[in-house]
């Protein structure tokens, strides 16, 4: 009878070995169908990635992320588009070179440059409305952000002021091009990317992403602002929320249509 509990003793500590090994090296024998098991799990806890987004991105790719249930898959609008690009200066680098790629791919451009605008002076205001009321676009970039880099307490003064700004938008497919940060910003990056829907916000402030700047140290030159574009533009094609046509253009062009607004006060 002895001789019987030791053996039966020897079975269940063999069939014990034998679970806990395929439930540890289940993956490595997944041509047998073998799943990883979930005493391995127990064990050893869930080795499933959770790595938890950063608030704002790292790098360009974080202006793509996608929403749980979004469809990125979407094919490229081919459509000619009437574009409106409003902004504060940096359009004065960042208009020429989206003109040129407008007259490459069939689009109609005009700018509006507001200098030392920024979300609250557009958002106070129904200029943005206006225009689009005037220009009829049926696509929209903005570009905002550097004037407000150092605002402290951002959310609190300024989010309203962006809401109302995408209330004047309203249905109109766009893309917000972030600032091309020179110092750390105390919130406006992470504001947009949070307010904003995946694929709307282009986040120009990455490690990847090197400026030269202008005599003021702000201002990209105009050789950077054109690759910057390029780079919004390739990103527009390839991951925005609404795609468009915009390939790269064979000739630059130094001149555009451009409405100038006097400095905001």
């Amino acid at each position: 009878m002895k001789k019987t509990y030791i053996g039966l003793t020897c079975l269940l500590l063999l069939a014990l070995a034998l679970f806990v090994a395929l439930s540890f090296y289940g993956d490595s024998l997944e041509r047998w169908h073998i799943k990883t098991g979930s005493f391995a799990r127990v064990l050893i806890g869930d080795t499933t990635h959770r790595q938890r987004t950063p608030s704002c991105a790292t790098d360009s790719t974080r202006a793509v992320s996608q929403a749980p249930g979004q469809d990125f898959s979407q094919t490229v609008d081919t459509a000619r588009k009437s574009i409106l690009f409003i902004g504060d200066s940096m359009l004065e680098g960042l208009g020429p070179r989206l003109a040129a790629y407008a007259e490459e791919n069939g689009h109609t451009l005009v700018n509006v440059i507001w200098y030392s605008s920024t979300t609250e002076v557009w958002g106070r205001t129904e200029k943005l409305k206006e225009y689009i009321a005037e220009y009829q676009p049926d696509y929209i970039f903005v570009s905002l952000g550097g004037n407000e880099l150092f605002v402290s307490n951002i959310r609190d003064r300024r989010q309203k002021y962006l809401d109302n700004m995408l209330s004047q938008i309203g249905d109109i497919p766009f893309v917000w091009i972030g600032p091309p940060n020179w110092k750390p910003d105390t919130g406006i990056n992470e504001m947009l990317a949070e307010t904003l829907r995946p694929g709307q916000f282009y986040l120009s402030y990455t490690p990847d992403q090197h400026y030269d700047r202008a005599r003021d140290g702000a201002h990209p030159t105009r050789a950077s602002a054109s690759a910057w574009m390029d780079r919004v533009c390739a990103w527009v094609m390839k991951s925005a929320a609404h795609r468009i046509v915009l390939h790269r253009p064979k000739a630059a062009r130094t001149t555009c249509h451009t409405v100038v607004l006097a400095p905001a006060k």
